[in-house]
């Protein structure tokens, strides 16, 4: 009866890690050409989208440079997404990347951001990692290649957080 009790909870266990998994994987998926992997028309704007897939309307990646290959370790091989580091929310935080790694994510909220940010100093933050009184942004915020239409979008979208 022992032995059964024990085999039981370990199954518990290991299938409530494996949905546990499923449920965050759900968070960073992979993107999928000419959609997403929520599927085409998940999203109620171009700038939603970029946030959290890091694809333009038109199917196609928006790549980065840097991020110091947190994007492998976090996305399990696939694209970061703006949503991979500052969550669904924007707010942004502290996370444990494994093996003592640590890195921290700026709140993106535009009315955090506006005080010090506008468009052109947003664009050399997310472009060039320049943070708006000329330093450099650490090497963990990925340098995307990202085409002015397509940041007018995400600005759109980190305005409408609340």
């Amino acid at each position: 009866m022992k032995r059964k009790m024990k085999k039981i909870y370990w199954f518990i266990l290991i299938a409530s890690g494996s949905f546990l998994l499923a449920a965050c994987g759900g968070f960073a998926q992979a993107v999928k050409t000419g959609g997403t992997a929520w599927g085409n028309g998940a999203f109620s704007s171009n700038g939603q989208r970029i946030y959290f897939t890091a694809t333009s309307a038109s199917g196609n990646p928006i790549t980065y440079t840097g991020a110091s290959n947190w994007g492998n370790g976090m996305m399990g091989g696939g694209q970061l997404a703006c949503a991979s580091c500052h969550g669904p929310d924007g707010r942004g935080g502290t996370h444990n990347m494994g093996m003592m790694q640590v890195m921290t994510a700026k709140d993106i909220r535009w009315s955090v951001l506006s005080p010090e940010f506008d468009s052109e100093k947003f664009k050399l933050a997310v472009t060039k990692g320049q943070d708006p009184d000329g330093t450099q942004l650490k090497s963990d915020m990925p340098r995307w290649n990202i085409d002015d239409k397509d940041l007018a979008d995400l600005i759109s979208f980190l305005k409408t957080l609340p």
